[in-house]
C-alpha cells in the first residue's frame, strides 16, 4: 500500500498492534485497514472468530434454557389457577 485510498496521502501507514492483531493505519485520517501482509495476523484472527463462535453458541444455550425455565414457570402458575378455580367451588 502506497497511497490511503480515503485521503490519498503517499506513504502515510503505520503499523498499530491492538488484541493481538497487526492493524495498518493512515497517520492524516486515521483510517484503519487490517495488515494482510503478515501470517500470523490470520492464524490470531481465525482463534478469535473460533472464540466468538463458541461464544455465541454458549450465549444461545443460556437462551434456550431460560425460555424453558420460564416456560415452566408459566405452567406452574396456569395449574395453580385452574387448581384454585376447580376446589373454589
Amino acid at each position: 500500500m502506497n497511497n490511503c485510498p480515503n485521503c490519498l496521502a503517499s506513504n502515510p501507514f503505520k503499523k498499530v498492534y491492538r488484541d493481538g492483531l497487526v492493524f495498518v493505519k493512515c497517520e492524516y485520517c486515521n483510517t484503519i485497514f487490517e495488515d494482510t501482509l503478515t501470517r500470523k495476523k490470520r492464524e490470531v484472527s481465525e482463534r478469535v472468530r473460533k472464540e466468538v463462535q463458541n461464544k455465541v453458541t454458549n450465549e444461545e444455550n443460556i437462551r434456550a434454557a431460560e425460555k424453558f425455565v420460564w416456560g415452566i414457570v408459566v405452567l406452574l402458575i396456569i395449574a395453580v389457577i385452574i387448581d384454585a378455580m376447580l376446589w373454589s367451588n
